[in-house]
């Protein structure tokens, strides 16, 4: 999935073992805040997924 500032997130299943990979990859203008989104990204994909589980 796209985010707005080109941020991006992807769910799927191994297939090779019985769990689900998520992959997380954003763009900014500094390491420093590439670091920041991708933790703020991944921590709200984390959430939202642990939400609607549990």
């Amino acid at each position: 999935m796209w985010l707005q500032d080109s941020s991006w997130f992807a769910i799927r299943p191994s297939g090779t073992e019985p769990k689900v990979k998520f992959y997380f990859g954003v763009r900014q203008r500094t390491n420093r805040k590439s670091e920041g989104r991708l933790k703020e990204v991944e921590t709200n994909v984390i959430n939202m997924i642990e939400s609607s589980v549990y």
